[in-house]
Formats: structure tokens, C-alpha cells, sequence
């Protein structure tokens, strides 16, 4: 699955264990990293499937995060 395709999903990220500002979600033995960043100097989040990275300014009304 492709990043492109994940912004289209319902998805429930969980907060990382150990990596503040960073959550996951698995799907299919992938894992997918949502990071929180810098804002408003960066992009709000950035998505990273391996070598495929993408910066969103807002987070899908569809995704959810674990406080």
C-alpha cells in the first residue's frame, strides 16, 4: 500500500513507544510512521513508508490518534 492510498483509509495511529511525536500504524506486515513536526516553521505531519515520504499539512478527518 502506498501513502497516497493511506490518506484514503480509516486509520487509527498509535502513539509510539519510545519516539515522542512519532505514531504507527501496521497494515498488511508494513509500517507506516506518522511524525509530528516543527509547526508552524515545518508541515504539521509527515508520513514515511520506508523510502516514500510525504509532508500533510492536515491530518485526515479519517485517521485518528491515540493521546
Amino acid at each position: 500500500m502506498k501513502i497516497k492510498d493511506l490518506l484514503k483509509k480509516n486509520v487509527k495511529w498509535k502513539s509510539h513507544p519510545t519516539a515522542r511525536g512519532f505514531f504507527y500504524h501496521k497494515h498488511d506486515e508494513k509500517i507506516f510512521l506518522l511524525r509530528m513536526n516543527n509547526f508552524p516553521d515545518e508541515v504539521l505531519y509527515t508520513v514515511i513508508n520506508g523510502l516514500e515520504i510525504i509532508d500533510i499539512e492536515d491530518k485526515p478527518e479519517n485517521w485518528e490518534l491515540e493521546k
